[in-house]
C-alpha cells in the first residue's frame, strides 16, 4: 500500500493547524475579548509541560460524563485546557462578570482548544452569571465543583459555600485551589485581595457541611513562589458514610 496515503492527510492536518491557529489567536486579540486572559497552549506538547495544570488534573479525577461547575471560571482558560486531556464532560461556568464569561468566549475557546487537540473537543461548556451569594445551577446537579484561585475574591463566602453544598450530588466533590499566604499580611499578588491560610480556609469551609479528603500539593513555595493546595471536600451525609 502506498504510504502517501497516510503520509498527505498528516501533512493537510499540520497546514491546518499551522494556518488557523494564529487566525483564532488574532481574532481573540482583535475582538472585544481581548482582555479575557486564558491559557493560550499552542500544543499538546505545550499543555502537558505545564506542571499547574497537569498536577491541577491528577488531583482534580475527572470522568467521562460528569457535569462539573466552575465557580468564578472568568475567561474559561480551565475549561478549555483541561478539555485537552479529558472526554465527554459537561462545564458549567459560573461568574459574576459577563465581560469575559459569555457565550462567544466559550465558542471561542472551544474552537481554539479543538484546534490545539487536532480534533474536535467533546466536552461542553455552558456559562451563566450568578451572584456573591448563589451560583444559579440546579439543586444536587452537580458532580464535581471546582474553585480554581477565586475563593479569596468570594464577597459573601459562607453564603457561596451552602448554595454550593446545594448544588453538589451526595457522591460529589469541592475541589478549591488557593494559594498559601507567607504571613498574616500578604495579599494575593494579582488582586491584592486577603489570602485565607490552610487552616482558616479548612475551618470555613468545614462549617458548612463539607468533610475535609485530601490536601494536594501543586507548588512547593521557595524564595520565588508561594506555596498553593488543591484541597478535596465531599459533603457530609450518610451516602458517604
Amino acid at each position: 500500500m502506498n504510504i502517501y496515503f497516510f503520509i498527505a492527510p498528516y501533512r493537510i492536518y499540520l497546514l491546518c493547524v499551522a494556518t488557523l491557529l494564529p487566525m483564532a489567536m488574532q481574532a481573540q486579540q482583535s475582538s472585544n475579548l481581548d482582555k479575557c486572559y486564558f491559557y493560550q497552549h499552542t500544543s499538546l506538547a505545550d499543555a502537558q509541560s505545564d506542571q499547574n495544570l497537569m498536577k491541577h488534573l491528577e488531583g482534580l479525577h475527572i470522568k467521562k460524563g460528569e457535569q462539573i461547575a466552575d465557580i468564578g471560571a472568568g475567561a474559561l482558560r480551565w475549561e478549555g485546557a483541561l478539555s485537552l486531556f479529558t472526554e465527554g464532560v459537561r462545564f458549567f461556568a459560573i461568574d459574576i462578570d459577563s465581560a469575559c464569561c459569555n457565550a462567544q468566549q466559550a465558542s471561542y475557546v472551544y474552537k481554539y482548544y479543538s484546534i490545539v487537540k487536532g480534533e474536535r473537543i467533546s466536552n461542553s461548556f455552558k456559562t451563566s452569571i450568578g451572584t456573591g451569594k448563589s451560583t444559579g445551577l440546579p439543586t444536587g446537579s452537580m458532580s464535581k465543583v471546582m474553585i480554581i484561585q477565586t475563593f479569596h475574591e468570594f464577597s459573601d463566602p459562607e453564603a457561596m459555600l451552602r448554595d454550593i453544598f446545594r448544588i453538589m450530588k451526595a457522591s460529589a466533590r469541592l475541589y478549591i485551589s488557593e494559594l498559601v499566604p507567607r504571613d498574616a499580611k500578604d495579599r494575593h499578588p494579582g488582586c491584592e485581595h486577603h489570602m485565607y491560610n490552610p487552616a482558616e480556609l479548612k475551618k470555613l469551609v468545614l462549617k458548612h457541611g463539607f468533610v475535609l479528603e485530601a490536601e494536594i500539593p501543586i507548588v512547593k513555595a521557595d524564595k520565588n513562589n508561594r506555596a498553593q493546595l488543591l484541597y478535596r471536600f465531599r459533603k457530609n451525609t450518610q451516602e458517604n458514610g
